[in-house]
């Protein structure tokens, strides 16, 4: 079993993080929307394979430019998402073990005006109650 099987603690490593260009063009393209006001999720299903360092999610996180034109915005956005998604992972890993599936998926934020961490912790939270949902039919 891989380490990144085994971690299940409350960290958010590297490998968790979607970089990959080809991966993130047919996450947009070919992904499903997900909707709860600020946040929009776009995911995308795989089949997982028995690659001894898969991980079982990867996660790309947004705060658009066109509505906050101070990167410092941008930034804390991001880390608020991080850190929410960081301390509530283990119920989507559950999930996906279930299913034995492998997830992509985008967060990106849509509101105006930069939030508090109680307020994106509540909706990412149901965000994410909705993308279990969907995963476990």
């Amino acid at each position: 079993m891989s380490k990144a099987l085994l971690h299940t603690d409350q960290t958010l490593p590297k490998a968790y993080k979607l970089c990959s260009l080809k991966k993130i063009e047919e996450l947009y393209a070919n992904g499903k929307l997900i909707k709860v006001f600020p946040l929009r999720i776009c995911y995308l299903l795989e089949e997982k394979t028995n690659a001894p360092d898969e991980v079982l999610f990867q996660v790309l996180f947004s705060a658009p430019k066109r509505r906050f034109k101070h990167a410092h915005d941008r930034n804390y956005i991001k880390r608020i998402m991080r850190e929410v998604l960081r301390k509530n992972k283990l119920t989507l890993l559950n999930a996906l073990t279930q299913q034995n599936k492998k997830l992509l998926f985008s967060l990106t934020f849509l509101a105006d005006e930069r939030p508090t961490y109680q307020i994106l912790e509540q909706k990412l939270r149901k965000a994410l109650d909705l993308l279990i949902k969907e995963i476990n039919p």
